[in-house]
């Protein structure tokens, strides 16, 4: 089960740096929720799937002529359960080839019945 969840995470995170909005929701749990800590202007921002889904339709259009890139540096991976995996990891991102942000994030990828889903995400500014 470990090698499924790891090759899943490995397809999200293509998908993702493809930056086909659609095909990133898919990989979205409608349980999904996430806690990110790195933003400027405010200490964090709570997220559910629905919500989630809308941020990504409008950040990735807004990145489209900038070409984003996001670097995934794990760290640690282990099953919770036999269809749960937790993955730490740092995320280096990129816009046109050079690095704007870091952060340190801890992902849940669940299997669902449509398979594996980002199920959790706790993202913190990271400084490297």
């Amino acid at each position: 089960m470990l090698n499924e969840a790891l090759k899943a995470i490995e397809e999200y995170r293509y998908v993702l740096n493809n930056s086909d909005v659609e095909e990133v929701n898919k990989w979205i749990s409608n349980d999904f929720i996430g806690y990110f800590g790195y933003y400027n202007d405010r200490d964090y921002e709570v997220y559910t799937g629905d919500s989630y889904k809308k941020s990504n339709v409008e950040t990735l259009n807004s990145y489209k002529s900038k070409q984003p890139y996001w670097e995934y540096n794990d760290l640690t991976h282990n099953l919770r359960s036999e269809n749960e995996i937790i993955i730490s990891s740092i995320i280096n991102f990129y816009f046109s080839g050079e690095k704007v942000a870091s952060a340190l994030a801890m992902e849940i990828f669940k299997k669902e019945h449509e398979g594996w889903k980002l199920y959790r995400q706790h993202m913190e500014r990271y400084s490297s």
